[in-house]
């Protein structure tokens, strides 16, 4: 099976790496050949990334008819007419690159790395996001977030089973909520959102992240789910020994899962087996992180070499070069690990974790040879 990577600007990551018939594409921003941010609107930056994904599909020998996938990360004024208005002017653009139906899309408001950038977009084949509205699309349980996971997980449920699955088929499960508070608060909020989550979680359960964010397209949204669901019985639980652990006991979080061809490494946290943070700076978590993510590959006889794409979620503060020298610092321990060209990335700062102190939490997806 032969694995492609299409380059990236300046060094950087690439944009796809195809292996087989898969095809992974790292988060687009709208930038020039030089790494410059292109245009200060939405409609500008918008037509940008999807004339850019439509190329790197097209020298990955695809075409945006085969993207099953995509997520936009976003950033906007953080009230309902300013978010509405973004996603209208950005479905004014969309609509013009995918034919109806188009493909299902998870669409987070978040912090980016580039001072000017608007939007991000990345794509691979998945389940879609699922949200906590009903059938006029309105926002069930306002204010509510048990309200609103149960809601959620319920409407992924029923889209598993629409595939043919159930949520045994779930392997790979992401988490994306509001939340604000400090300290210890934060697991608080964590377990009584996850209480509800349990309900609907199979045993053992499917690998993921939990990642708070500044929003949603809707403001009173406190919470999307989406996963990726795969037919068949042969898969493999990858769960080492000594691994960091979660707040709640005896839960059946799962670390990994390896099924045919394809391995999907949850969100790894620098932690104890008490979710507990360790160490206090960037470069420590995110070397204990990725050693977190080599042991977990491990246990289903991968490494990196199999790595197709990460998803780094990092919260950083301050302004642009502080930004700037926290992603640095992210990139120079990544190589460490995964040399040149190395895996597609999407890389989104987020408002933090599920655990108080954490500054980093890394997903892997990984391919094997045929």
């Amino acid at each position: 099976m032969e694995t492609r990577v299409v380059g990236g600007i300046d060094g950087e990551a690439p944009q796809a790496v195809r292996t087989g018939d898969l095809i992974f594409v790292g988060g687009l921003m709208a930038v020039d050949d030089g790494g410059n941010i292109v245009g200060d609107d939405v409609a500008t930056q918008a037509h940008s990334i999807f004339d850019r994904l439509r190329a790197v599909l097209a020298e990955a020998g695809a075409s945006l008819a085969d993207v099953v996938k995509h997520n936009v990360y976003f950033t906007c004024e953080n009230n309902q007419a300013a978010a509405a208005r973004f996603l209208d002017e950005l479905d004014a653009v969309r609509t013009n690159y995918f034919a109806a139906p188009g493909p299902t899309t998870t669409e987070i408001r978040c912090g980016l790395d580039r001072q000017g950038a608007l939007l991000m977009v990345d794509a691979s084949a998945v389940v879609g996001g699922q949200r906590s509205l009903d059938r006029d699309g309105n926002v069930l349980g306002v204010g509510d977030i048990e309200i609103q996971t149960d809601e959620a997980f319920r409407n992924l449920d029923s889209m598993l089973r629409a595939g043919g699955g159930d949520r045994n088929s779930l392997m790979r499960q992401n988490t994306y909520f509001r939340f604000f508070g400090e300290g210890r608060e934060v697991t608080d909020y964590w377990e009584k959102m996850t209480n509800v989550r349990r309900r609907y979680m199979s045993v053992p359960s499917a690998a993921g992240a939990g990642l708070r964010i500044e929003g949603m397209g809707d403001i009173e949204e406190l919470i999307q789910v989406e996963g990726i669901g795969m037919l068949g019985q042969d898969k493999q639980r990858l769960q080492p020994e000594n691994h960091w652990d979660w707040s709640i006991p005896n839960t059946q979080f799962t670390q990994g899962w390896k099924i045919g061809r394809l391995g999907f490494i949850g969100g790894q946290i620098s932690a104890d087996n008490k979710a507990r943070a360790v160490g206090d700076d960037m470069e420590t978590q995110t070397r204990n992180v990725f050693n977190f993510v080599r042991s977990t590959l491990a246990e289903g006889g991968l490494d990196e070499s199999h790595v197709a794409k990460l998803y780094i979620y990092y919260h950083a503060e301050g302004g642009w070069a502080e930004i700037e020298a926290t992603r640095a610092v992210i990139a120079k321990v990544q190589r460490e690990f995964y040399p040149e060209p190395g895996p597609a990335v999407t890389a989104v700062r987020v408002a933090g974790f599920a655990f108080e102190e954490l500054l980093i939490e890394i997903e892997a997806m990984a391919v094997t040879p045929d």
